[in-house]
């Protein structure tokens, strides 16, 4: 997530830095002409001594931290050169501001060690520049991109593995619901098949005990006990089922007649 900074901050931020970098230079530049003064050098050869010093610093730490983040070989003296390189231009611009003050006064030390400023710095910085930039051969890149592919082939695997898990374990969760949903509709419907059958003999025990008007005309002659047991027995070997309904179609009378003889022989 990035930072929103005002407009201002961001000014600073972006200019502030070269133009810092830049006023730090000009600063040191002064006492490193001192120095190099104080060493012997004079004229414009004099004003180089900066560029030894300060310029060799800014450069050397820059290279060290692009080899670092590179991991590219010679990050260890990149390091070393660019600490030596700020201990100097700090160390001249003490010494510098010192024989300035008159604090001190120049030697045969330090002029040694100011003139051997130059050779150290070219010395590094040819090694630098010698040391190389670890680029890779076509097979070491080839290497390097099949394993990368085997990598990336390996994650994808195990990308469709788990999504493959997922979906299967899924297809199981769809399908032990639609066993419970038939199930129970396997249960409503025998539920229902009761209560159909228990509504149609409700509806039949309705119809027995339902008044029917008296037929105009003489009544009909009772049947026997005996002819009843008769065709009840006929019926039952017949292997027909014994109701007031068909027992009334079997003796050619009403269905509530029929009920009221089988109710008979039963009773008898």
């Amino acid at each position: 997530m990035s930072m929103q900074m005002p407009w201002y901050a961001r000014t600073v931020f972006v200019a502030g830095r070269p133009l810092v970098l830049v006023a730090a230079l000009a600063m040191s530049v002064p006492g490193e002409i001192q120095m190099a003064q104080a060493a012997g050098w004079h004229g414009w050869v004099a004003w180089l001594m900066p560029v030894c010093i300060s310029a060799y610093a800014a450069a050397a730490a820059v290279i060290a931290e692009v080899r670092r983040r590179m991991a590219l070989p010679g990050r260890l003296t990149a390091t070393i050169g660019a600490g030596a390189a700020l201990g100097l231009a700090l160390s001249a611009q003490v010494v510098a501001h010192l024989i300035e003050q008159s604090y001190m006064h120049t030697s045969a030390v330090l002029v040694a060690l100011v003139s051997a400023v130059p050779p150290l710095v070219v010395a590094h910085m040819l090694h630098m520049a010698a040391t190389p930039a670890g680029e890779m051969t076509a097979s070491a890149q080839i290497r390097q991109l099949e394993e990368l592919v085997a990598a990336m082939a390996g994650e994808m695997a195990d990308a469709f593995e788990r999504e493959g898990n997922a979906l299967v374990s899924k297809a199981h969760c769809v399908k032990n619901s639609y066993e419970e949903l038939a199930a129970d509709i396997e249960r409503l419907v025998a539920q229902a098949d009761a209560m159909a059958d228990e509504f149609a003999g409700d509806l039949a025990a309705a119809k027995q005990v339902e008044p029917k008007p008296r037929r105009q005309g003489s009544a009909r002659k009772a049947i026997p006990v005996k002819v009843v047991k008769e065709a009840v027995a006929a019926m039952q070997a017949e292997g027909k089922k014994v109701t007031g309904l068909t027992l009334a179609e079997r003796l050619g009378c009403s269905e509530r007649s029929g009920y009221r003889y089988l109710g008979e022989i039963s009773i008898a």
